[in-house]
């Protein structure tokens, strides 16, 4: 598969194939460049990171950078460490920026591709189903600060996406599973027509062929340029990827790398659909749409009481503030007006909650009763 990813204004190459590393190389001989530096980290496997710079020796010389795993490692002063290696090491302007490994390895390479000389080719090889079929597909670059996720960052383009399908089926389940709850917030969210044919594709070992993966990769590019297209920026349609995300992200903190990223999101979406059935946006039998599809994928959350008690300190601060006027005591949501359709409330996008409120949604997926509630929660 080799497709045009089009956000506004801004185009880039996708290729997705058994031979997709040869693919891309062959892809990067038009650009003029001869150096590579090869931006991984210490969780992509041995022989992978092997596999990709061999073949892009085809290309040029190639460098290898390692950084630590992590979303504590997902911070600027990992980003400037690297920038500092990559310039030791010789870049020029002629030099492209390859990411090979997840969405942190993702973000962190193309914080470092669009600071150094104002911005450097970028290209990414995505080793994660989550990588491959969400994060690659963004303008967005950003780390972490002390105060929440993704707090700091640009919009930069790539110039390829190259997925080498073979990495994907090395995954372990819990590698799959976690891209596999992005996809299931773009049928809530996005494609509810395509619930049925999608049934019919998940399942709960999350064991899938390579002609599988592949349509669940095409089916996530639609999604995301059918909202993203007009609107590259993610500031308004667009909001709708989101969904799910303002609880996700903090109990992924929270966490502290226990969790996907993806099996957060679910635990999210989960809060936001409790929230919508609340505000009476959600009927029961789509919020229950919200359980049978994560149940079909195997999605199992149980938070533990010390990430409970950090949620608030995070979702507090997340990254949407500002999106509309801030009200004490409350947060912002992205919430659903039926499946499909994103909540707009007094013009915006964006829908404030009260903290109880949204105490009692989290409390409400790990089977506590408000009088339960655990100290620390609300703010």
């Amino acid at each position: 598969m080799l497709r045009t990813i089009t956000f506004g204004s801004y185009q880039y190459d996708f290729i997705a194939a058994e031979n997709g590393l040869e693919q891309g190389v062959q892809w990067l001989e038009k650009l003029e460049t001869d150096r590579y530096m090869l931006i991984t980290d210490n969780g992509v496997p041995g022989l992978i990171v092997e596999q990709a710079r061999s073949a892009l020796q085809a290309a040029g010389e190639v460098e290898v950078l390692t950084f630590a795993c992590g979303e504590k490692d997902k911070n600027l002063t990992t980003v400037q460490q690297l920038a500092e290696n990559v310039i030791e090491l010789g870049a020029d302007r002629r030099t492209v920026i390859v990411a090979l490994g997840g969405g942190i390895v993702g973000n962190i390479a193309g914080m470092v591709a669009g600071l150094l000389f104002r911005g450097l080719p970028l290209v990414h090889i995505p080793t994660t189903m989550m990588a491959a079929s969400d994060s690659v597909l963004s303008l967005k670059q950003a780390v972490n600060l002390s105060h929440g996720k993704n707090l700091i960052g640009m919009y930069y383009a790539p110039k390829l996406v190259c997925v080498h399908l073979p990495f994907l089926l090395s995954l372990p389940e819990r590698e799959v599973r976690s891209g596999q709850c992005e996809l299931v917030k773009n049928l809530l969210a996005i494609c509810p027509e395509e619930i049925d044919r999608f049934t019919g594709i998940l399942r709960p070992d999350n064991q899938y062929t390579m002609e599988e993966l592949l349509v669940c990769i095409e089916f996530c590019i639609e999604a995301k340029m059918s909202v993203m297209r007009q609107d590259p920026y993610e500031k308004n349609e667009a909001l709708v990827l989101e969904y799910g995300h303002t609880i996700g992200h903090a109990l992924e903190l929270a966490a502290g790398g226990a969790l996907t990223h993806g099996d957060s999101i679910a635990f999210g979406m989960q809060c936001a659909a409790h929230i919508g059935q609340d505000l009476g946006l959600l009927t029961k039998d789509e919020v229950e749409m919200h359980h049978q599809l994560l149940r079909q994928i195997n999605v199992q959350v149980v938070p533990e009481a010390g990430w409970l008690r950090e949620l608030s300190r995070y979702y507090g601060r997340d990254n949407k503030r500002g999106y509309r006027k801030q009200e004490p005591g409350k947060t912002g949501f992205i919430l659903l007006n039926g499946l499909g359709r994103m909540h707009q409330q007094d013009g915006s996008w964006m829908t404030p909650i009260p903290n109880e409120k949204v105490e009692e949604a989290i409390l409400a997926q790990t089977g506590l009763q408000k009088g339960m509630a655990i100290r620390g929660m609300s703010t």
